[in-house]
């Protein structure tokens, strides 16, 4: 179905791609890890840390956004219409990693990365601070099968240790500040089997320093013309192994594809794949 798309409300931000299809080819090594379909697309949003902040904060923001639950309970409804599945070679690469489980996703959202990996026959695992976003996972098929914590992956710790932990499509950018990132680093360490990994996807950002942005775009979706908001705080690098290694997790891998094609600085997605630091006592 092809939804028509309304111009954003700042001339900062582009119009979103009028796509009529949501492809993503497994040799598409440049497309986004997160397409989207006709209504949005995540090359269509700013880079957290690219986007002057001139002009993107709407004058009637709702506050929610500024609250952990806030970004999911805001487009939870109409998430599925703008953020197509995920291609299956990011399954696969994810189902890989698992290896015999099992995995906690933190911003689990509507299921779009656990409900497939689940069929797959992994043992998912979710944290999300969203109750709307939880219920629209409850309601597919398969999605009551996951378990699922209510809250804020940044102060609370999921019970259980994990063999993958997975924050992506740049939802640690959600969090209030870079304290609240820092913890989340933290919170994942501790809940890691001592073989266990992290993998965090953020956007690529130019500058060392968190940076707030703020997103407010009008789509037209399937139930008419909707509201995406969001409060960004972007993620470098830099400061993303710094908490790391706070943490005690150590780089193992930094792709830009869910090929696991190296980083070299380009814009788009990064993905950083962690380990614990001492993970060389256990094998």
């Amino acid at each position: 179905m092809h939804y028509d798309h309304v111009r954003p409300r700042n001339d900062n931000l582009p119009a979103p791609r009028d796509m009529t299809t949501s492809t993503l080819h497994d040799d598409d090594l440049t497309a986004p890890s997160n397409p989207t379909p006709s209504a949005l697309r995540d090359d269509d949003l700013p880079a957290p840390c690219d986007t002057p902040l001139s002009g993107l904060r709407s004058t009637n923001m709702p506050a929610l956004c500024d609250e952990p639950s806030g970004y999911g309970d805001g487009c939870a409804d109409f998430y599925d219409q703008i953020y197509a599945p995920p291609p299956r070679m990011a399954i696969a690469r994810l189902a890989a990693l698992a290896g015999s489980g099992p995995v906690l996703e933190a911003g689990i959202g509507t299921g779009r990365y656990a409900l497939p990996l689940a069929a797959a026959g992994v043992a998912m695992h979710g944290i999300d601070a969203s109750p709307a976003m939880l219920a629209a996972l409850a309601a597919k098929p398969g999605g009551a099968a996951i378990p699922v914590t209510l809250g804020d992956f940044a102060t609370m710790r999921v019970p259980g240790r994990f063999r993958l932990i997975t924050c992506l499509a740049d939802t640690l950018s959600l969090l209030a500040d870079a304290t609240a990132q820092a913890s989340a680093l933290s919170h994942f360490a501790a809940a890691l089997h001592s073989d266990g990994q992290v993998l965090i996807e953020t956007a690529a950002c130019p500058t060392t320093e968190s940076t707030d942005t703020h997103i407010d775009i009008a789509l037209t979706t399937a139930t008419g013309t909707r509201r995406y908001a969001a409060r960004r705080c972007g993620v470098s690098v830099t400061a993303l192994d710094g908490w790391a290694a706070a943490a005690g997790l150590t780089l193992h891998e930094r792709w830009r594809d869910w090929r696991g094609s190296p980083w070299n600085g380009e814009a788009g997605s990064v993905f950083s794949l962690y380990q614990r630091n001492d993970v060389h006592r256990y094998r």
